[in-house]
């Protein structure tokens, strides 16, 4: 490599490094059909449509947030933690916004978490070994599952929080509890 062409890729690092930072800092976060509409993939009308089917799901992209949405909360709250790169992630993300759906009624909070450079820390201290991930909370027993949130293990997922939502589980038992009510509800904490 030559100094001339060493300089242009010193360059383009400087741009590209500056441009992830500014997003960073800026902490834009884009919805799938905001990015679509901005390319010009879906029409105004269908935009709105799709909207209105999405279930009220919070994004948290900070610790802050986090303990003020999902640990200080009232309600049961199911989190999911993805990444916007992982094809899993993508798979899963419907089948996740469905079960808030289902769950509205009951009074469910659901919570996605991103991994980005403001949340990595708080994906790790939450020890999240792999994504899609979720966990459960009960207002009255904290962390109450955690889990694998794939298309493969969304219906366990389902099963998991109906017991709690109906109160079908012994809290002091979870989620041992839970298991001997659906079968197979409970994480292995061995």
């Amino acid at each position: 490599m030559n100094a001339n062409s060493s300089a242009r890729f010193i360059a383009l690092l400087v741009a590209i490094t500056s441009c992830v930072n500014s997003f960073a800092v800026n902490r834009v976060s884009f919805t799938r059909s905001s990015r679509l509409n901005a390319i010009g993939s879906i029409g105004k009308e269908e935009e709105r449509e799709k909207k209105s089917t999405k279930p009220n799901v919070l994004h948290i992209e900070s610790i802050e947030d986090y303990k003020q949405e999902v640990i200080d909360s009232s309600q049961i709250t199911v989190v999911r933690f993805y990444s916007r790169y992982c094809k899993s992630c993508q798979a899963s993300e419907p089948l996740f916004y469905k079960l808030a759906r289902d769950f509205q009624e009951n009074g469910v909070k659901f919570v996605e978490v991103p991994l980005t450079p403001q949340t990595i820390v708080l994906h790790e201290a939450l020890g999240v070994p792999s994504l899609p991930w979720t966990h459960i909370y009960h207002p009255d027993a904290g962390l109450v599952e955690e889990r694998k949130v794939s298309k493969k293990f969304i219906d366990e997922v389902r099963t998991c929080l109906r017991c709690y939502v109906y109160g079908e589980c012994d809290l002091e038992d979870a989620p041992a509890d839970c298991m001997e009510v659906y079968g197979e509800c409970a994480v292995d904490y061995d």
